[in-house]
């Protein structure tokens, strides 16, 4: 943790009325590691505003109080960055154009398999425009379904929600590095 988090740590454990080490310290370290040091203010504005009146008592800080706004203000920062981006739903139009491609490439289940293992071992390239057309980010989403399982025709239920929730993950891990690198360089 930087410094700022650290000192909001500190100021969240001394106003936290059921604080117990033992059981809520790792939690409370893993839900402000992720938030940048500039966004902490806002976080703690929320807290202390309580909005949604999760506290039973008005001023007093609770562990679980703290942990809803926590996890609150961190799906809002992703909610807004995948506004941003429309990372999954990208993702979702090239699986349709792979599957597509690889349909009309292969013409056993043998060559299907060998098309799908060469795009995992990245030895097997679909461009547009002179690119590969899949990037890192769609290499970590669909290794996270598995390459064969993410390339099956038959799966389609609920597949873009899934694809969203492991791009939240990729952004999640991507902020956690970010914040361990300015921890490295302080």
């Amino acid at each position: 943790m930087t410094k700022k988090q650290q000192e909001f740590y500190r100021l969240i454990v001394n106003q936290m009325v059921d604080f117990n080490e033992d059981f809520h310290k790792e939690f409370i370290i893993k839900r402000i590691e992720p938030i940048n040091d500039d966004k902490l203010k806002y976080l703690l504005e929320q807290i202390s505003m309580d909005k949604d009146k999760i506290g039973s008592k008005r001023g007093y800080l609770t562990y679980s109080k703290f942990i809803y706004y926590a996890d609150k203000f961190q799906n809002s920062s992703i909610a807004i960055e995948l506004k941003k981006q429309t990372k999954a739903q990208e993702l979702y139009k090239k699986r349709d154009w792979l599957l597509n491609s690889i349909q009309t490439q292969s013409h056993s289940l043998e060559e299907r398999n060998k098309l799908i293992q060469g795009l995992q071992n990245r030895s097997l390239m679909f461009n547009q425009d002179g690119k590969n057309i899949l990037d890192a980010i769609d290499y970590y989403i669909i290794d996270k379904f598995g390459f064969f399982n993410f390339f099956d025709e038959n799966k389609n239920y609920h597949i873009l929600e899934e694809i969203e929730q492991y791009y939240k993950d990729y952004l999640v891990e991507r902020s956690l590095l970010q914040n361990n690198q300015q921890k490295m360089i302080n």
